[in-house]
């Protein structure tokens, strides 16, 4: 796997279609937490409401467009359609057993803008599977949103939260470092998108 490491290896790759990016499992131990969530004027938290979930997957297709996610998670980021597959994925189970107590939606005038979705992997393990603010709408609305979750695992007794990151990311990378996120593993996706090809190390 450390060859997956070498830049020029991974231009050859992206020269055959094949897009090669590492990604890193991040946990934050929850008596770490002290910042309070501060939303900006104009902007509301609320708790899950499956009834928005359309337009929750419409605001999730425009914040990761153009993103190296939408390439690495071509067949949910691409289209709607498929931002609400992934959100139908979760609810299911696909990520650990969903937790619509713990998943909040961003608002601003009535309308969905961001949105933070938790799953519950045992009763002291919560999962962080996706914060995403259309981009027209960040600038503090997804610290906010994040720690609006956080807070509410901690207050339900969850000693834990773990999440996964592209490291390319570099600005949720730094956001999750800055609230006390450590990285536990790193890993290589390799993904030819549209091709339907995922190898995890």
């Amino acid at each position: 796997m450390w060859l997956l490491r070498l830049p020029g290896l991974v231009r050859v790759l992206e020269r055959f279609g094949v897009l090669c990016r590492w990604r890193a499992g991040m946990t934050l131990d929850l008596s770490r937490l002290q910042e309070r969530p501060r939303l900006p004027l104009g902007y509301e938290i609320v708790p899950w409401d499956g009834m928005r979930l359309r337009e929750v997957a419409l605001a999730d297709h425009e914040a990761y467009l153009g993103t190296v996610d939408a390439h690495l998670y071509w067949q949910y980021f691409s289209t709607p359609a498929g931002c609400e597959r992934m959100w139908r994925e979760a609810i299911s189970g696909r990520f650990g057993g969903f937790s619509p107590e713990h998943t909040r939606l961003l608002m601003h005038e009535g309308h969905v803008c961001g949105n933070v979705m938790s799953s519950l992997r045992s009763p002291s393990d919560g999962f962080i599977g996706n914060l995403s603010v259309v981009p027209a709408h960040r600038g503090g609305t997804g610290t906010a949103l994040l720690l609006e979750a956080l807070w509410s695992f901690k207050n339900a007794g969850v000693r834990r939260v773990s999440l996964a990151v592209t490291l390319d990311n570099r600005r949720a990378y730094h956001l999750y470092e800055r609230l006390g996120f450590e990285i536990h593993g790193e890993f290589p996706l390799v993904v030819r998108p549209r091709g339907g090809i995922f190898i995890f190390g």
